[in-house]
């Protein structure tokens, strides 16, 4: 077809069509989305909206072709006129860019607005993609927070008409695109395939959910649009890069990189073969399809194609176990054996194949009330999760009502909130695949899951009733959860015969119901300070001790032999024995080096310091008496005078004439009152 201006306006008002199509698809899917509450269906309605920028792009390229191939024919026919052969237009010096302005806006619309349209459209597919899809990750693994959309009927029906009208307009545009002259249209055929996957998408997870009550394909269709949106943004981004690469014969515009060859391909099946030689031949610059390689490889792509199909149905006899695994053998869907890891060779696909299974992976099942699901400190008086599951047992009694109950428990009940992790490895893998066949949804895992929990659960109960508070709460923890582990195995194996073995059983995270957990925190703390004040006394009696007698184990030894001594005293024992139990304490207690032993040397001392000064009296008043005896009377003169000297040794002499003379003495002028000599005076006595 030849590139005149009719055919780019034809190209142009095909665009803005495009344009005006796909703004309805679009605004009729984002109001479902509201109105509905389909999150679904609102990603698709951005994957949409991110197209509506590529069909402005090729209508104002398509309409800068236009007005160039009308500058164009204008040129052309002036160069044809006479005016064209006057002197004074050959003298002029205008350029040819300065000739044909509607040229040079087309080539800086080919290389610049069209990559940064492709650079702007991609990145909003990433970007909005990773958005989406981290919004609605979440609903895949929670089966009770998703909520199907309520308006099935209409999803069903706008996704029908979306997904026809847009394959048939798809598929118009790509008819279009076939033409050299329209092959940007390739572009605006990919948008528009694009919602006709979306709505054919929608269609197929609401029917999918009418169909058999599953909403499987209804939670995993907004993440596979949010993926397929960061794929497509992908494709575009690596166009671009591809695009500079890329060699092109002077005056040849580039394909823009928002032309995805994945959509051309779906828009355009018939013609997937040319649709690759064609993508091949443009990315490589010159006509790889006309190379004698091409041709051979071509004639013999069909023979490859069914050596690789073969190769690989080949390749289906051999399996490998994994040193984690274990397998069954089915052969023609019978169970021939249970295989260990290694490499196992077999009749091919789909008379035998091998079901494996991560055998030897520790799994857990959840017992009790689920682990917190809060941030920050775990007390017993905030709530841990929102769904506690709380277990009954009997409640304690002190040691002073144990006799009043019948001296073994109590008829109260109590609630605790118990963790219970249960791991198990498979043993059997076979008796373990047959413990859950079928399914909602193809869940079979989770049904075995379910009902291995729903069976220890039960036991768990049971046991749990015969327990009393304080053997969960106390040091027995260990042993209820050894308990529980074995309990756990034989309910297994006599009720499921399931093929699993425990290696293990917990309990965690004991706490009462939030409300009464205070009154418990309450004994805790007062039993604290009750070992608290243990603690003190032991040390200050330690402390005690070593200050008494310098060592706690002597003090030990010395309060024992104390203890016999006041024994043989309480039995009249011989006075010797009790006199060598005495001797014994005391050699204890003096050898121990502490404050007894001071206090005992230092007795000893003042005894013989009072003995010795009392005999040393004794022995003065002896002489004296003897010395009276031979001479009475020199003897009274001396001890007088010795008397009188005492005395008036630190005595105030006056010296005065012996008639005549009045003296009067205040009192503090009065000599102290001399011992042995009785006299005394007052505040108002006088000496004359």
């Amino acid at each position: 077809m030849t590139a005149d201006h009719l055919s780019y306006k034809r190209a142009t008002t095909v665009s803005l069509v495009g344009l005006a199509i796909q703004v309805v698809f679009a605004l009729v899917f984002l109001v479902y989305s509201r109105l509905g509450a389909d999150s679904a269906a609102l990603t698709g309605a951005l994957a949409m909206l991110l197209g509506l920028p590529i069909w402005v792009a090729l209508a104002v390229v398509f309409h800068q072709h236009r007005l160039e191939r009308l500058e164009a024919m204008e040129q052309e026919a002036y160069r044809a006129s006479a005016a064209a052969q006057a002197s004074v237009f050959q003298e002029s010096g205008a350029t040819l860019a300065d000739e044909q302005p509607h040229a040079r806006r087309l080539a800086a619309l080919h290389k610049w607005f069209l990559p940064v349209v492709s650079l702007l459209v991609a990145g909003g597919y990433v970007g909005l993609g990773v958005v989406r899809f981290s919004q609605s990750r979440g609903l895949l693994g929670d089966e009770a927070a998703f909520t199907p959309p309520s308006q099935t009927g209409w999803a069903i029906s706008i996704g029908v008409g979306i997904a026809i009208l847009g394959f048939i307009f798809a598929r118009f545009v790509a008819g279009m695109a076939k033409q050299k002259v329209w092959d940007l249209l390739h572009a605006g055929s990919g948008a528009a395939v694009a919602c006709s996957l979306i709505g054919a998408a929608q269609v197929l997870a609401h029917f999918f959910y009418v169909a058999v009550k599953n909403p499987v394909l209804l939670k995993w269709v907004g993440p596979g649009l949010a993926a397929g949106m960061i794929a497509l943004g992908g494709e575009m981004l690596l166009n671009l890069v591809l695009n500079l690469y890329r060699p092109r014969k002077a005056g040849e515009f580039p394909r823009p990189a928002f032309d995805s060859r994945v959509l051309a391909f779906v828009a355009a099946p018939d013609r997937l073969a040319q649709s690759i030689s064609d993508a091949i031949n443009y990315q490589f610059g010159f006509n790889v399809s006309a190379t004698w390689f091409y041709r051979l490889l071509a004639r013999s792509v069909a023979s490859l194609l069914v050596l690789g199909v073969l190769t690989v149905w080949l390749l289906s006899v051999f399996t490998v176990v994994q040193p984690y695994e274990r397998g069954l053998l089915l052969r023609n869907g019978r169970f021939v054996k249970e295989v260990g890891p290694g490499l196992l060779i077999d009749w091919p696909w789909p008379w035998a194949r091998v079901e494996r299974f991560p055998a030897s992976a520790v799994n857990e099942l959840e017992v009790g009330t689920p682990r917190p699901s809060r941030d920050g400190p775990i007390l017993w008086t905030n709530q841990h999760t929102a769904e506690e599951k709380f277990l009954l047992v009997r409640a304690s009694v002190g040691a002073d009502q144990a006799g009043a109950v019948g001296g073994g428990g109590s008829d109260d009940l109590s609630l605790l909130a118990v963790e219970i992790p249960i791991h198990y490895v498979v043993a059997d893998l076979r008796k373990y695949k047959q413990l859950g066949q079928d399914g909602p949804g193809g869940r079979v895992d989770a049904i075995r899951q379910q009902i291995l929990t729903a069976t220890a659960s039960g036991m768990v109960i049971r046991y749990m009733a015969t327990l009393d508070e304080s053997q969960v709460l106390g040091e027995e923890r260990r042993q209820v959860a050894a308990r529980i582990a074995r309990l756990v195995q034989e309910t297994f194996d006599s009720t499921l015969d399931a093929g699993v073995r425990v290696i293990f059983a917990g309990v965690a995270g004991v706490h009462p119901e939030q409300t009464v957990a205070p009154d418990f925190e309450g004994v805790v703390s007062a039993d604290i300070k009750r070992l608290a004040a243990v603690e003190t006394a032991q040390a200050d009696a330690v402390r005690s001790l070593a200050e008494v007698v310098g060592d706690v184990d002597r003090a030990r030894l010395i309060n024992a032999e104390l203890d016999e001594l006041d024994a043989l005293r309480t039995r009249r024992a011989e006075p010797s024995a009790v006199l060598a139990q005495e001797q014994k304490v005391n050699d204890l207690v003096v050898g121990a080096g502490g404050e007894a032993a001071v206090l005992i040397a230092s007795a000893r001392a003042d005894r013989w310091q009072r003995y010795l000064g009392a005999r040393s009296r004794a022995e003065s008043s002896v002489g004296m008496i003897a010395l009276y005896r031979a001479a009475p009377r020199p003897f009274r003169v001396a001890r007088f005078l010795d008397a009188v000297r005492e005395a008036a040794s630190n005595a105030r002499v006056w010296i005065v004439p012996t008639q005549g003379v009045r003296i009067r003495l205040n009192q503090e002028e009065q000599v102290p009152m001399v011992p042995g000599f009785g006299t005394s005076s007052g505040p108002e006595s006088e000496s004359k």
